[in-house]
């Protein structure tokens, strides 16, 4: 399973990829107990809770770690990132397609971001969000600051619906950060049974972005590549950091470090 996941890059961005790391093992541990013959028992459902559970800890863990800390002063290293308002200790995803029919394409995302307020910027932290589908729909998870999904819209020339998770911020001091989770429902964007993709987004630069894709048991995942598109809409294929499946195709996981803001990675798949 760890074949091509590259540890070191991951590791290198301390406690953050220590949990991925213990959560994808864990994950691994669970899936082999699935595959055992005979029906499935219900421990091994307490056991997929409590993998969730401990991962959500760990997420915490990550933050409070980032948070309370010491800090040091030190030079900038030449691969540390800057910004000019916000930064993302890290972003996770968890793409859940287990719901997907031909005749029921919706699709709940789930993203959670730990964010960091650099400077004094009155300028909210704001992501844009498209569908090829009819709509997407946002609930708001964490219990924090509360976020408004403004849209749809359609942009000249184009006929995919727009929108902005826009997070109300700006009034913050500098050095405010917080957990923010949201749900995110595409109603069917996801409606060719051959071939599909999908993109997050990376507003603003981030140290870490985990991606889990799981997809339904009758339609694994025969093949995913991923790209990396600037902010120019230049699109380069990852080659060194691919995804990686501990099930044949119905999870599919990937992780990258210190990711530019003003991009987004694509996962495109046969199936």
């Amino acid at each position: 399973m760890l074949e091509n996941l590259n540890v070191v890059q991951i590791l290198r961005v301390g406690l953050a990829g220590l949990c991925f790391l213990l959560s994808l093992l864990a994950f691994w541990l669970i899936q082999r107990e699935q595959q055992r013959p005979g029906n499935p028992r219900s421990g091994i459902l307490r056991s997929i809770y409590t993998f969730m559970a401990i991962n959500m800890l760990a997420a915490l863990l990550v933050g409070v770690a980032g948070y309370a800390g010491p800090r040091q002063k030190t030079a900038a290293a030449s691969d540390e990132l800057t910004s000019p308002d916000y930064l993302v200790d890290y972003t996770n995803y968890f793409v859940d397609v287990t719901r997907w029919t031909p005749s029921a394409t919706a699709v709940d995302i789930t993203r959670s971001d730990y964010i960091r307020k650099v400077t004094n910027t009155k300028n909210d932290f704001v992501i844009h969000y498209f569908t090829t589908g009819k709509d997407i729909k946002c609930q708001p998870i964490t219990q924090g600051t509360q976020p408004t999904f403004d849209g749809p819209w359609q942009e000249p020339g184009d006929k995919r619906q727009h929108y902005d998770y826009h997070l109300p911020v700006g009034n913050q001091p500098a050095n405010w950060n917080e957990l923010v989770s949201s749900r995110f429902t595409f109603s069917n964007g996801f409606s060719d049974p051959q071939h599909e993709w999908w993109q997050a987004n990376v507003a603003y630069p981030a140290k870490t972005l985990s991606v889990v894709i799981r997809f339904p048991e009758n339609k694994p995942a025969k093949k995913i590549m991923v790209y990396r598109i600037l902010g120019n809409n230049r699109k380069q294929q990852i080659t060194d950091n691919p995804a990686v499946s501990p099930d044949g195709g119905y999870t599919e996981m990937w992780v990258g470090v210190h990711l530019e803001g003003k991009s987004r990675i694509e996962f495109a798949w046969d199936w």
